[in-house]
């Protein structure tokens, strides 16, 4: 009967687990996608590479929501088992903490390791493919948003582009009216420019890119004021400020986990022990969740539901707290973020003795 149990109950949580895991992902994308869209709008990254970036993102938020979407499985698949009075069958038959726990831990366990395996080695690297190819895209993004027959503002605003036509490749146009202002100091002159056409060019030696503009007048002075000058020119460089092209490793959530290991800075000691705690919130969470399902059928539906939310969500809250403290020297990197996952046990501990304590107690009262 037991193993009849274990299958039961297996199917009920994977069941919530999954449905939980759809529905929290599909929203964290959907938010995702909607900030790339608008960096794609306002020129700073072009729109072919949205969701090539959004697809290296899903496996990020994966590894996030796997543990949070677990937990809250067990928390629908026993709850409703309680609420039907299927879990006081079970227990009249013998069914007790031992035999729920023994199911989910063992499965628990599988997901943790796939979890630990994507936390440590797939998410770091996914993350130095994304920043990679974020990098690049700001740096190409500033002439391939551009769009014939309109104005586009670029660098924030400093720049105002007008061009007739652009050439396939988006990287030459053609009729150009360029408006050039200084963002901090807006008395000073600002430039018009015309030309007939401009192309792209990178100098080699100071990395920098410009925009050379060809046959064309350029106007410099302020609006209303006589004290203007007219320059004709045949070609004139305008030098465009892009990002340059940043590393993976640049940042600590791209570095590859052996490098994190044995180190001795803060920052890095903080970002291995929250890679380590990924997998092992996937146990404790699911400890957690056993005697959060306990209700009665006169309960309400959702009540231990919001509970357990909650109680997550001041999980997650702590551990990225703790992160901070341990990036900043406030919590010593052996105490690091562990406090937390034991803090959560305890509490685990005490729900699971709720009952014995309170009938020990009313025999006292």
């Amino acid at each position: 009967m037991i193993r009849i149990f274990d299958r039961y109950l297996l199917r009920e949580v994977i069941h919530g687990w999954l449905v939980v895991t759809v529905i929290l992902w599909l929203i964290l994308v959907s938010n995702r996608l909607v900030r790339y869209l608008g960096d794609a709008a306002a020129g700073e990254i072009p729109g072919s590479v949205v969701f090539k970036l959004l697809g290296l993102k899903m496996v990020w938020y994966l590894v996030h929501v796997v543990p949070f979407a677990l937990a809250l499985g067990v928390i629908i698949g026993l709850g409703r088992m309680y609420r039907d009075n299927e879990m006081t069958v079970m227990s009249a038959c013998g069914v007790g903490p031992l035999h729920i726990y023994k199911p989910l831990l063992t499965f628990g366990a599988v997901v943790a390791v796939l979890l630990g395996w994507l936390s440590l080695y797939v998410s770091p690297a996914v993350e130095g493919m994304s920043l990679q190819l974020r990098a690049e895209a700001e740096q190409r993004a500033d002439l391939t948003v551009l769009g014939a027959g309109r104005f586009n503002a670029i660098q924030s605003g400093r720049l105002t582009f007008y061009a007739e036509r652009l050439s396939d490749d988006r990287q030459q146009m053609e009729n150009l009216f360029i408006v050039v202002r200084d963002r901090f100091d807006e008395s000073k002159n600002q430039q018009v420019i015309k030309a007939k056409s401009a192309y792209r060019r990178r100098d080699e030696k100071s990395g920098d890119n410009y925009l050379v503009l060809v046959d064309g007048y350029r106007y410099e002075g302020r609006p209303g004021m006589k004290n203007y000058r007219i320059m004709k020119f045949r070609e004139y460089g305008i030098r465009i400020d892009l990002p340059g092209v940043r590393k993976a490793s640049s940042k600590l959530v791209a570095t590859p986990t052996a490098r994190l290991v044995g180190s001795s800075d803060p920052e890095r000691r903080a970002e291995l022990q929250w890679r380590l705690a990924m997998p092992l919130s996937v146990m404790v969470l699911l400890f957690l969740s056993v005697p959060l399902c306990k209700s009665s059928p006169r309960q309400g539906h959702y009540g231990r539901l919001v509970m357990a939310i909650l109680l997550f969500v001041v999980y997650y809250n702590l551990l990225g707290a703790a992160k901070v403290w341990v990036e900043k020297g406030t919590v010593p990197a052996s105490i690091g973020l562990w406090w937390v996952p034991v803090l959560a046990v305890i509490l685990a501990l005490i729900l699971l003795n709720t009952d014995r304590l309170v009938s020990r107690f009313g025999r006292f009262a």
